[in-house]
């Protein structure tokens, strides 16, 4: 396979960039002339310049690949306008398709998102038949929404095979800023209360994200979506793994929606003053309580095994412990446990294989 990966320094993009190498691919990386580059560095990619809403850059790119990879996107609940947000989601996923087909591209797969089949207010677990049904959705929620039906609407029209895969929270290393995902690890460890909050979500490793996507690729049927998750958890659940992977106590005690929208303002006011993007928002505040629960049960059945939630959060752990993500302060506190360490060491194993072998 010679693979194009739109948005490759992002969190799933240079993952899905290791994992293609450690399986033989070519890699051609698409970024944009001013990206942040570390989450690629020392991986033996083919790096090209290109935006997702500059169409002719699109074409370029797509030369002599057989599939493209769309993952660019912008993760985020605060900075971005409701517009902004969906010209990228939308306008850009419609460019990479009509590209696509002027290119002669055999395969599109396209990075869309669980939160595009919905939550619940009960632990119900959600496969890829539900569809976005909240009235009061955020902008990020309704643009991935917008972009996975736009996209294969123009895939059809086209005559492009796209597959759709939708990643449930994507948690581990070689992301180049803090999203919302390893966010929640950032944000649990900063909180002096140890505070967890009713609801749910699903975690998975974003490695097994990274194959659930080669998978679509290779065996995945056109015009359809694939959930990639692993363990449907509580929060308090989530938080308490976290805990003992850092040697810590907690959670200590269960916020509520009050609480938890006070604690975001906070965050946000506090963000406006430092210039540092916020750890909560009042938009996540407004999710509280929710259950993010999913099945991998269609994706399962390609081969997709994923790891343990665990697992997921040792990863991440192992990788945000070593990042600026995570403050001195904090870092003090921290005894990370063998599972964070034996992570740490197999991630470096992997990348060393990827680079002896090319």
């Amino acid at each position: 396979m010679k693979a194009l990966i739109t948005g490759a320094n992002g969190l799933i993009g240079a993952n899905l960039a290791r994992e293609l190498l450690k399986t033989g691919h070519a890699v051609r990386a698409m970024v944009r002339p001013t990206s942040d580059l570390s989450s690629l560095h020392s991986l033996p990619v083919e790096t090209v310049n290109g935006d997702v809403l500059a169409s002719d850059t699109l074409a370029v790119a797509m030369q002599g690949c057989d599939t493209v990879f769309h993952t660019a996107a912008t993760f985020t609940y605060w900075g971005w306008s409701e517009q902004q947000l969906e010209t990228l989601a939308v306008d850009g996923s419609l460019n990479v398709i009509n590209a696509a087909q002027q290119a002669g591209v055999g395969r599109v797969v396209l990075t869309s998102s669980s939160i595009v089949l919905g939550s619940s207010h009960r632990p119900l677990v959600r496969d890829e038949s539900f569809r976005l049904d909240e009235a009061d959705a955020p902008p990020y929620f309704l643009a991935k929404e917008r972009q996975e039906q736009s996209a294969f609407e123009r895939a059809a029209e086209q005559g492009v095979e796209l597959v759709a895969v939708c990643p449930t929270m994507s948690l581990g290393p070689h992301g180049y800023r803090l999203g919302p995902s390893n966010g929640i690890v950032v944000s649990y460890l900063s909180d002096n209360f140890r505070s967890t909050f009713p609801g749910g979500c699903n975690i998975v490793s974003v490695s097994d994200v990274a194959k659930g996507h080669i998978l679509a690729a290779e065996k995945g049927q056109p015009g359809t979506r694939y959930l990639a998750g692993s363990e449907n958890l509580e929060w308090s659940k989530i938080h308490q793994i976290i805990s003992e992977l850092c040697g810590l106590s907690g959670p200590h005690w269960k916020a509520n929606h009050a609480t938890s929208f006070l604690a975001a303002a906070a965050s946000e006011i506090i963000s406006s003053l430092t210039g540092k993007p916020p750890l909560t928002t009042r938009t996540q505040a407004k999710m509280v309580g929710r259950y993010y629960w999913y099945d991998h049960k269609k994706l399962a059945q390609l081969g997709y095994h994923p790891k343990s939630a665990r697992r997921a959060l040792a990863e991440a752990i192992s990788w945000l412990a070593t990042s600026p993500h995570i403050s001195r302060h904090t870092r003090t506190t921290l005894t990370l446990s063998r599972e964070v360490y034996e992570a740490r060491r197999a991630m470096e194993r992997e990348d060393a294989t990827i680079r002896a072998t090319q």
